[in-house]
């Protein structure tokens, strides 16, 4: 039980009664008036200072409406503008190094198509190795459309079906459909020097087979 402190409306005199006690049946104990004046400084109990502490009103946010942040504590717009700048930071990286990326590519390809030109069609190498350049060229062909269909098959079993079944997709897929720069860059550079011959190979190939086909039909099986 807390006591209270009250003053005297008349002398000014104080009086300390009980916080339940009914000031207004109580009297003045130096000029006998009756207590009606309000506790001067009460010495509430800490229950009572916790819960009047509970009902103060927080301080006013600043200017805008905006709550002030503790220090140490991130708010939530400073948080997604942070997150937003590390998407575009991250974008911006992706989009140069994809860029580099085929710049890069093509001056592999300009190079390396310079440089088999000029070893198929200038003759800078002895005929020999021409020669050992149009026996050859063929299979390396070969193997490059092996690796166009696997890369292919990759992408989606329909681009690898269709490079499959259809002559001379391949090519199609590997420079408009696919984006492998590398690949393209070194494939289509061989093919500059290698394509030509390797294209009458397998019409000479191709021929061999229809005609094949056709005295078989014709023969009656």
């Amino acid at each position: 039980m807390a006591d209270v402190e009250v003053l005297c409306e008349q002398c000014g005199s104080p009086v300390i009664l009980s916080e339940y006690a009914a000031m207004d049946t109580i009297s003045c104990r130096g000029c006998g008036a009756p207590l009606r004046a309000r506790p001067s400084s009460p010495t509430d109990s800490v229950a009572e200072r916790l819960r009047l502490k509970q009902k103060e009103t927080p301080p006013d946010s600043e200017e805008g409406g905006e709550a002030t942040a503790q220090p140490g504590e991130e708010t939530e717009e400073s948080t997604w503008r942070f997150d937003r700048y590390i998407e575009q930071s991250r974008g911006t990286i992706k989009t140069e190094a994809k860029q580099t990326g085929v710049i890069l590519s093509w001056v592999c390809f300009l190079l390396l198509a310079a440089a088999m030109a000029s070893i198929r069609f200038l003759n800078v190498l002895p005929p020999v190795n021409i020669e050992m350049l149009k026996i050859y060229g063929p299979y390396v062909a070969l193997f490059m459309h092996i690796i166009i269909l696997l890369m292919a098959f990759k992408d989606t079993i329909f681009q690898g079906i269709l490079c499959l079944l259809i002559p001379g997709y391949s090519v199609f897929y590997l420079f408009l459909v696919s984006d492998n720069f590398w690949a393209r860059a070194l494939i289509g550079g061989l093919l500059v020097g290698i394509g030509f011959d390797s294209v009458i190979f397998y019409q000479g190939i191709a021929a061999d087979v229809y005609r094949s086909v056709s005295d078989y039909i014709a023969s009656g099986g």
